[in-house]
């Protein structure tokens, strides 16, 4: 709106100055209509530098995130220009989980992620997104044609991954992708993993003679995913 207020307060000052018969009328007009959009073209330049009429306005949520390479817990990111100091995290949700292509945090020096590995029952990312909103219906009105509401400000995502995820560049993970693949590493790690879970069997079968069934198939279970996630972190170490 102020935009078109410029080009009317322009006009009405030529006008007033060219075409009105008393100069005195005329000019006192023009010197009012020049005032005003002076006044207007200053809050405009406000608006567009300094974002005159306009509050910071921040925004919180909680998202479920998932894995991209299915039946391994890898939260993977590429690393961004020559020192590899900024990252870009990969990731699913539940709605894109059969996506072709996988979420992404914004490439952008505005935006910091931080990495948070505990006892997480679902792992998620907490995302709080700064913008650039118009303070009320009045400055929205008035720079409408500015297209600058909601203008990105700064995100902060804090992921909160399980114990039994890794953090890996997309490199890495092709890499360990290949190994697992390698028919010597998967007989090495059948092998030591059938060991592994007879150890803890028995183990715990000694403590607890009396386990039913279930509770064996628990432990057996449990012994599997903790030698995996251990014989990954080995290979892991190799490829840093």
């Amino acid at each position: 709106m102020i935009q078109i207020s410029i080009l009317v307060l322009a006009a009405l000052a030529y006008f007033c100055a060219v075409f009105v018969k008393n100069k005195r009328v005329g000019y006192s007009f023009t010197t009012v209509f020049i005032v005003l959009l002076i006044g207007a073209t200053v809050s405009l330049v406000l608006n567009e530098q300094n974002h005159f009429g306009m509050e910071k306005v921040v925004s919180q949520k909680t998202i479920p995130i998932q894995t991209v390479k299915k039946g391994s817990n890898l939260l993977l990111y590429k690393e961004l220009g020559n020192k590899g100091k900024e990252r870009v995290y990969v990731y699913r949700t539940p709605s894109t989980e059969n996506a072709k292509k996988p979420n992404t945090t914004k490439a952008d020096i505005n935006v910091k992620n931080k990495v948070k590995v505990g006892d997480y029952n679902i792992s998620k990312i907490d995302q709080k997104t700064t913008r650039w909103e118009y303070k009320n219906g009045f400055y929205s009105f008035l720079f409408n044609l500015s297209n600058n509401n909601n203008e990105f400000v700064s995100q902060k995502n804090t992921f909160k991954i399980g114990q039994d995820w890794l953090v890996l560049t997309t490199k890495q993970a092709n890499a360990l992708n290949k190994k697992l693949k390698d028919k010597s590493v998967k007989a090495q790690m059948q092998q030591e993993g059938e060991a592994y879970v007879k150890k803890v069997v028995a183990q715990e079968m000694q403590a607890n003679p009396s386990m039913s069934s279930a509770q064996q198939k628990k432990v057996v279970s449990e012994a599997q995913n903790a030698y995996k996630l251990q014989a990954v972190k080995d290979l892991v170490k190799d490829l840093k």
